[in-house]
């Protein structure tokens, strides 16, 4: 059984685009401004993104922005690869997966995640109803649980099943998009689902008698940076390194303004709430840096996705993460990371 995610992301998607599609209010490029265009998901994790589009960020350091919307992490590498992007993100979940099979880009700026710990799961929620009598994830044995096959909650739900000794197969994995869980939940399609943000504060806040069995717990490292493909990096690093700038920046003014923030997405994320959007604000955290634990993190995900047979070998992180160009902007420009956690 499959559970299909809604269409009405893809066609926001397009009619936002249509609205905001360039960093220049009206949509018309800035004269001598580098143009890119950016792959994103519609949800919480790309509100720096949003925020540099909408604030003038990406402009103010020459660049003539355009962000194309997508559901999921796999829907962006594809996307590059069919030429439509030269920046994407990159979660730890999935791009790992997408190197193995010889996908040419590489991280280049932090995006969601603390960086000061291997571990940041705060935006994966597992809700149930109260009816279930799920309280706990023991309790999923012989349950339906609906998430997007192949992306983070499905990474984070193999591992708590593994650290309370269950088989996976115990467990059955319904497909169902963030956009849709909902919906699944309530018309009881599924017992339990395991949505990030701000999908998960949406499904306790609209479905009956929802309950929230567990957020995060330290579980994975659900780190997302930007990544460039390599021919851009090779032929325009100049764009790479003035598009981690404007991120480093817009990522600041989220922290610094997470309402402020939250009303922007709710013009990126189709039916979002501002009461919502702000809750959901509070699970979020936005990093540029990339650091050895954010490393770590990588090692520890690729060693997750072999064990789950998702991956034929290891991929080292030099592979896959350039680190020169945040680097530079931590150099030229401390001030975008004055307000972060020192690094550990």
């Amino acid at each position: 059984m499959t559970v299909r995610p809604r269409k009405v992301l893809a066609v926001g998607a397009v009619f936002l685009l249509a609205l905001v599609a360039s960093g220049r209010p009206g949509g018309a490029a800035e004269e001598g401004a580098f143009r890119v265009v950016v792959a994103v998901s519609g949800t919480l994790n790309h509100i720096p993104n949003f925020v540099g589009l909408e604030k003038g960020f990406f402009l103010k350091h020459g660049l003539d922005a355009k962000l194309k919307v997508y559901q999921l992490g796999q829907h962006m590498s594809q996307a590059v690869q069919a030429g439509e992007a030269q920046l994407s993100g990159a979660a730890f979940s999935n791009f790992p997966v997408a190197v193995d099979r010889g996908f040419t880009s590489k991280a280049v700026v932090g995006m969601l995640g603390d960086s000061t710990s291997k571990y940041s799961d705060d935006p994966l929620a597992l809700i149930t109803r109260r009816d279930t009598g799920i309280t706990q994830v023991r309790d999923l044995v012989g349950r339906k649980v609906g998430l997007p096959l192949g992306g983070t909650a499905h990474l984070y739900l193999g591992i708590a099943l593994k650290r309370n000794s269950i088989p996976v197969e115990k467990v059955q994995v319904i497909n169902v998009g963030n956009a849709s869980m909902v919906s699944a939940l309530t018309e009881r399609l599924v017992d339990a689902v395991l949505p990030i943000e701000p999908y998960a504060e949406l499904t306790l806040e609209k479905v009956p008698q929802a309950v929230l069995v567990q957020r995060g717990g330290s579980l994975v490292g659900y780190h997302i940076p930007m990544a460039a493909t390599i021919d851009l990096m090779e032929r325009q690093p100049e764009v790479v390194y003035r598009y981690a700038v404007g991120l480093a920046e817009a990522e600041q003014f989220a922290r610094q303004h997470p309402d402020e923030a939250a009303e922007v997405a709710t013009r990126w994320v189709p039916g979002l709430e501002l009461p919502i959007a702000k809750k959901a604000m509070r699970n979020m955290r936005f990093d540029p840096r990339i650091t050895k634990h954010t490393l770590d993190s990588w090692d520890e995900n690729v060693r997750t996705l072999l064990e789950q047979k998702k991956m034929r070998q290891p991929v080292p992180w030099t592979r896959a993460i350039d680190l020169k160009f945040i680097q530079r902007v931590e150099k030229e420009y401390p001030q975008f990371f004055s307000d972060l956690k020192p690094v550990p």
